[in-house]
């Protein structure tokens, strides 16, 4: 996870507010000097988190070239020796240059150095040291924690401290509260493992049990960890038993044997579990388990338990990337179920005013063939994907009404580029030239900018969009189920396509420019009230109203797909260039970004051949691969050259 701290904020005032306490303070302060070996350390250092060897090796040097140049701010501690409230890493560098028998500007350093001090006293001490560390904005989260939690043990008011530092009192109220979340969430914070944001959502409840389980969760899926999801994680912490399809699928037995502890629920005759975080722990225990378990038996390379579905759009679409394939059944499987449908309507059929007998009789034979066609298409769910998708894909078990649902061909952002190049590595080693295809990352993304295009061309066509909308719905409603036809989609895809091929730099294309024009010109016409209702649509011309919806049914185009289909990419999108007169020429031309150099040198020196260009293709074997994916953009950059995946496929 991310180990960007946050540190807490303070008044725009609040250099100037701790400058001015530091020299009030050390105006009335004793000035004197003390030997090296009388100085020590003290716990009245604010600063808790350690220098590093760096730093102080970095002083010592300093102090040898120029001697020491700054007292030392120290106080009387109750053995006779000067506690070091400001100034320690000026202390440690001098006992560096006494240790290696070295000098500070010319004179030797002994534990008899003398060392120049301003004495005040203990009470002043440890406050110095926090004004000093703010002034410098080098006081860590942990330290202003740990230093607020010691100044209000010694009676400073919370009014008192902030005057001093120039923080508010209602930030100083929060500080000294989050003093007291589980002493293992402030060690995290003391070694940026957790940031001030997280903890400040942590402490919204007092419980550490409850503040340890909300982190912990964090374990199974890093999105729990955000300060939004970690503070409702400790607030939301109540599960009524009745009609809760999260404890129907642990379990209250399993759950309360955890230790998971309950209350009576007076009202619904019923019981309340007191702690959702552990409830849910369990029940991403067990969804972990069944996902382990697919992915074992059908060879996904990853799998994850969570509790909801991946989307492929909102905070999801920055972590996966939901691969698309479509599930078709043999003509053997088609015929079977066809039978099974048939026997199941003749069933039906003599069940309507049957009696007691008759249902007895044939109501199991209608359980049978129900499951016995849900069984022929979840066979066709899972063939449906290539071994190639699962070697580097991954499976999800999420819960959906109380059962574990599984959603396969999930592919995480952080491994595309991984994949790709690893492809790329393994068919330049073990492949020929001549069977050399293209990594499947590089497909889905070259499926992904071709449907931008379209998505651009089918946005100034209204005729061809309200044809393809009408079909969509026509479909939804007297359709079947497995039906791989092109669709829209009634949510915008155009982010996903931009995220599947932004390596490509699709979002200066000139199709997402065009998108984007259209989008502001569009939004430029709406009343300032369009969102309460549709009256205001009814009293623009109907061609614009046309126009309008074919924009929007644009950004619902989805092509996308992470395979070749007859040596093609983004062949659902055939039915609707050839109704467009698209031509992907106009939108798309290769360069080494979106596609030389995601290829093999030999696949970029056929590719020149291809072109007629066969000296360039010779010059291109003397080169490396990311030289020859450039010589041959600039080569076929005025030409009207495409890679044969990207030219035309004949609709279906």
């Amino acid at each position: 996870m991310s180990k960007t701290t946050t540190k807490p904020s303070a008044k725009k005032t609040v250099k100037t507010d701790a400058a001015q306490f530091v020299e009030a303070t050390l105006a009335k302060a004793e000035f004197k000097h003390v030997m090296l070996k009388e100085l020590a350390v003290t716990a009245l250092n604010a600063r808790i988190t350690p220098r590093t060897k760096a730093d102080i090796e970095g002083r010592a040097a300093s102090i040898e070239g120029a001697g020491l140049l700054q007292n030392l701010v120290v106080y009387r501690m109750a053995d006779g020796l000067f506690g070091v409230a400001a100034g320690e890493t000026r202390r440690l560098g001098l006992n560096v240059l006494m240790e290696q028998g070295r000098s500070a500007a010319g004179v030797p350093v002994t534990p008899e150095f003398s060392v120049a001090v301003l004495e005040v006293s203990e009470d002043d001490a440890y406050a110095i040291s926090i004004a000093e560390n703010v002034q410098r904005s080098n006081l860590e989260p942990a330290d202003q924690l740990e230093s607020f939690r010691v100044m209000a043990e010694k009676g400073m008011s919370v009014e008192r401290i902030g005057a001093i530092l120039g923080y508010s009192t209602a930030h100083v109220k929060k500080c000294l509260k989050l003093t007291t979340v589980a002493p293992a969430l402030l060690e995290l914070l003391k070694t940026n493992k957790i940031n001030f944001d997280q903890l400040a959502a942590l402490g919204a409840s007092d419980d550490h049990q409850r503040q340890m389980q909300a982190w912990e969760k964090g374990d199974y899926y890093e999105q729990y960890r955000t300060p939004k999801a970690l503070r409702e994680s400790v607030l939301s912490d109540e599960v009524s038993a009745v009609d809760s399809d999260l404890v129907d699928f642990v379990g209250l037995d399993a759950y309360q044997a955890a230790g998971g502890e309950t209350r009576e629920d007076l009202f619904a005759e019923s019981v309340i579990l007191t702690n959702r975080l552990q409830l849910e722990t369990m029940a991403l225990a067990k969804l972990q388990d069944a996902a382990d378990v697919v992915a074992k038996e059908e060879g996904w390379a990853w799998a994850q338990g969570r509790c909801k579905e991946v989307k492929s759009w909102g905070d999801d679409a920055k972590i996966y990337d939901v691969l698309y394939a479509y599930a078709k059944l043999s003509d053997e499987q088609n015929a079977e179920v066809e039978q099974l449908e048939s026997e199941k309507k003749l069933l039906e059929s003599l069940l309507e005013g049957a009696d007691a007998d008759d249902e007895w009789e044939h109501t199991p034979r209608i359980g049978q063939i129900n499951a016995r066609i849900v069984e022929i298409n979840e066979h066709a769910e899972i063939n449906k994907w290539s071994l190639d998708v699962r070697d580097t894909a991954g499976v999800v078990a999420y819960l959906q009404d109380g059962k574990i649902h599984i959603q396969r061909g999930l592919m995480k952002m952080e491994d595309i580029k991984l994949v790709e190049k690893a492809e790329r590595e393994k068919a330049n080693k073990e492949t020929p030239p001549s069977e050399k295809g293209l990594s499947q990352v590089l497909v889905a993304s070259l499926s992904a900018e071709r449907t931008l295009a379209v998505a651009a061309s089918l946005a100034q066509n209204s005729t061809v969009a309200l044809a393809l909308h009408t079909f969509t719905l026509t479909r939804r409603i007297f359709g079947k189920a497995y039906f791989s036809e092109l669709h829209t989609s009634v949510d915008s895809q155009r982010s996903n396509c931009l995220n599947q091929s932004s390596d490509a730099g699709s979002e200066n294309g000139l199709a997402n420019q065009k998108l984007n024009a259209l989008h502001e010109g569009w939004l430029s016409r709406f009343p300032q009230d369009w969102l309460d209702g549709f009256d205001w649509l009814l009293e623009w011309p109907q061609e614009d109203v046309l126009a309008l919806l074919a924009y929007c049914v644009s950004h619902g185009l989805d092509g996308r797909e992470c395979q070749l289909h007859d040596n093609r990419v983004g062949t659902k999108l055939a039915r609707v260039e050839k109704a467009l007169n698209f031509q992907i020429g106009d939108w798309w031309k290769p360069t080494s970004a979106n596609y030389f150099s995601r290829i093999a040198k030999d696949q970029i020196v056929d590719a020149l051949n291809s072109a007629g260009r066969a000296g360039n293709a010779s010059d291109a074997e003397g080169m490396k691969r990311k030289e020859a994916a450039e010589f041959a953009e600039a080569v076929l950059k005025e030409t009207h050259w495409l890679p044969v995946c990207m030219s035309p496929a004949e609709p279906p």
